[in-house]
């Protein structure tokens, strides 16, 4: 082989190297975001706990630094849905359980919402570690207050969202944990 196609030879061999590299990036990438949102599915659901629920939501913030930008959105938008599911499976849930087995639920939601808020932390790869601050409320936006004596018109769906964060935040209270507002979404 001569000199010259040695180094063709060579520069063949980088650019296809170059080429499976970049390819396994982007495929990793792919399933990468996979993995994250089932991590964190099952880090909502509870289905982790202890250290294992310690390891995951680590294991979530070091999938979340190795994405790109539109896979982060995509891992967030996930969070996002998951967490409204489960905090309209537990209304549902304690609203058709017995008095007795109310409790039980809260808590089991209070540990839900703990993961939820490590996990905020986790996909937000600008997080400071400090809670999200209020939005301003857009003037156009802003509902008139309802005049005094007129009672409120709220849904049913309302009161009972309303009624299951007060339990909530009680039970909270009750055992001593703090429970963030930012967490419990607009009321």
């Amino acid at each position: 082989m001569t000199t010259r196609q040695k180094t063709l030879t060579a520069v063949l061999l980088g650019i296809l190297l170059a080429a499976g590299g970049v390819s396994w990036f982007f495929m990793r990438s792919k399933g990468l975001v996979d993995e994250t949102v089932a991590l964190q599915s099952r880090l909502l659901a509870g289905e982790l706990k202890g250290r294992d629920r310690a390891a995951g939501v680590m294991q979530v913030t070091r999938n979340i630094d190795k994405m790109e930008r539109r896979d982060v959105k995509k891992v967030r938008d996930a969070f996002s849905d998951d967490t409204r599911r489960i905090l309209q499976q537990g209304i549902d849930e304690y609203f058709a359980a017995a008095e007795a087995e109310r409790e039980s639920l809260l808590d089991r939601d209070i540990s839900r919402l703990a993961t939820a808020a490590d996990l905020w932390f986790a996909t937000n790869p600008n997080s400071n570690g400090q809670p999200p601050r209020p939005r301003k409320p857009k003037t156009a936006a802003v509902k008139p207050e309802p005049a005094k004596g007129s009672p409120a018109k709220t849904s049913p769906a309302a009161r009972m969202r309303e009624t299951y964060l007060a339990s909530l935040v009680s039970r909270a209270g009750k055992r001593g944990i703090a429970v963030p507002d930012w967490l419990l979404g607009p009321r």
